[in-house]
């Protein structure tokens, strides 16, 4: 399994850093379009009591179509980003108050599977507007999420104490939270420096990167309870070892928003 698992990662990671480094904007937009938005639309149906092949494709291709036209038309990015601000502040409220109220996730289904069009379009369409702008914000904004992660388990495994939210991951320690916010802290001073940042903002991005990794935690946090509404351990078995595509961009999907619009203040 583990084995598995560093292959998976190891091929993931070749994929990810090409299509960011050598794919035309368009073109990363679309491909990152198909997994973000067309896998991770069919798990998150998959997760919200959608189990009908034919309803989950129909609602894939549904959002798929939403999505292509944000490549090719002059939209308002900022316009487009905000929506995930009330989406990810209602996503802090739920998480605070989980699991009460009993049984409110399933009898409101088909809001929650809503709920995934406003999570996911807008994640995808700040990575690709992060790309359009320069391709190293897309690397460090996934290097950061990552580091954070890596960050937050060894932390935890050493002196995680704490549970952060013991009732949506018994793994998650606040001490794993401490240790990530310190590491990625580090991580966004040294990066400040190849980054194409405004003079003088450097601060600022510092800021604004912890500030990304505690909704970092948020996306991931969110994404366990679906899981744990739906009963299942992954959400999806498309990557080996990994389980599936919102296994792997939960917090992405919390962070690529936040992280893009801070930047366009900065900028």
């Amino acid at each position: 399994m583990l084995k598995q698992r560093v292959i998976t990662g190891l091929v993931l990671i070749a994929l990810i850093f090409a299509g960011i480094r050598f794919l035309p904007t368009e073109l990363f937009a679309l491909f990152s379009m198909m997994f973000i938005v067309g896998l991770g639309a069919w798990e998150w149906a998959g997760l919200t009591g959608c189990y009908l092949p034919e309803k989950r494709m129909m609602g894939t291709m549904m959002i798929l179509m939403a999505s292509v036209p944000l490549v090719f038309l002059p939209l308002p990015t900022v316009a487009v980003l905000w929506v995930s601000v009330p989406v990810w502040a209602m996503a802090l409220v739920a998480l605070w108050y989980y699991p009460n109220p009993q049984g409110f996730y399933k009898q409101h289904s088909l809001q929650m599977r809503i709920l995934g069009i406003f999570v996911l379009l807008p994640a995808w369409f700040a990575l690709f507007k992060l790309h359009a702008m320069d391709y190293r914000y897309v690397l460090y904004l996934i290097s950061l999420v990552a580091l954070a992660d890596t960050a937050a388990y060894f932390t935890g495994r050493k002196l995680g104490k704490t549970k952060l939210a013991p009732a949506l991951s018994p793994g998650k320690s606040r001490e794993g939270l401490s240790g990530a916010v310190v590491a990625t802290a580090v991580w966004a001073g040294l990066s400040a420096f190849w980054l194409p940042l405004p003079q003088g903002k450097e601060v600022h991005f510092m800021i604004l990167s912890l500030f990304v990794v505690l909704m970092s935690v948020a996306g991931d946090l969110f994404e366990s309870l679906l899981k744990r509404e739906a009963g299942v351990k992954d959400s999806g078995k498309i990557l080996p070892g990994h389980g599936g595509i919102l296994d792997r961009v939960d917090s992405m999907l919390a962070a690529a928003p936040i992280f893009t619009l801070g930047l366009l203040w900065l900028r």
